[in-house]
């Protein structure tokens, strides 16, 4: 199989632990929030923060304390403790949630952590592409990014010469089921998430977090020397996993 015969997608969970504490308390939705460390020293330690929380200045691994200076309305979302232990329990539960949607489009998948799965879905796209070519227009990608490329325009090039890219034409439509698979996963479970689509996982990881939250972007082969160009030598940092 050459290398761009694969179409790998990360799924990756918004702010996950935050959807999760407004999943279970409604009446936080839209605030800034983060969760804290069951340890409450200087009001806990920060391991997640939403994005109205961020607007104001609120990073990870802040202390809660130092979090309110920065954004007093914070709502500070503490983990749950179970004989003086921290106790993951809800938030893993709803990761397992995610991962039954996305097993559902394919058995190739493999859980980064609570709230990333990677799955490969070339299967899908080889069986996809032949059937649902014409779907891929702009208005069924409306929450879709190109490296290199305006959507419109890379669409545009795919429908008008299928001969254009075999590579290309398979991620867009890896970017159509991306989509479909966002959007299943919101409507079974009620979480946000963003993806990133390319040949590999780590392309697929770097490509993912481009355009966050509840977006997502594809990278084409031709576009990668243009994402390395700037990218701190850090990102590449990835632990080896099976797929």
């Amino acid at each position: 199989m050459a290398y761009t015969d694969r179409v790998v997608v990360l799924v990756d969970m918004d702010c996950f632990y935050c959807q999760v504490e407004e999943k279970f308390n409604p009446a936080l939705k839209g605030k800034p929030i983060a969760v804290v460390q069951y340890n409450a020293w200087q009001g806990g330690g920060i391991i997640a923060v939403n994005y109205p929380a961020r607007e104001k200045g609120v990073t990870r691994h802040m202390r809660g304390n130092e979090a309110k200076q920065k954004c007093p309305d914070i709502v500070l979302a503490r983990v749950p403790q179970v004989r003086g232990k921290a106790d993951l329990s809800k938030y893993r539960e709803a990761g397992k949630s995610v991962a039954d949607v996305l097993k559902t489009f394919t058995p190739l998948l493999e859980r980064a952590s609570v709230d990333e799965a990677y799955l490969d879905i070339t299967d899908v796209v080889n069986k996809k592409i032949e059937m649902d070519f014409e779907q891929l227009r702009v208005e069924n990608m409306k929450n879709s990014y190109v490296v290199g490329w305006d959507i419109e325009d890379y669409l545009y090039n795919i429908q008008n010469n299928k001969e254009y890219s075999e590579s290309n034409c398979k991620l867009a439509m890896g970017g159509l089921i991306a989509e479909e698979i966002r959007a299943e996963v919101y409507r079974k479970t009620g979480y946000k998430c963003s993806a990133g689509i390319a040949h590999n996982k780590i392309l697929a990881k770097l490509v993912c977090g481009l355009h966050k939250p509840n977006k997502q972007t594809i990278l084409p082969q031709e576009s990668v020397s243009e994402l390395y160009k700037d990218l701190p030598v850090e990102n590449l940092e990835m632990p080896y996993q099976k797929i």
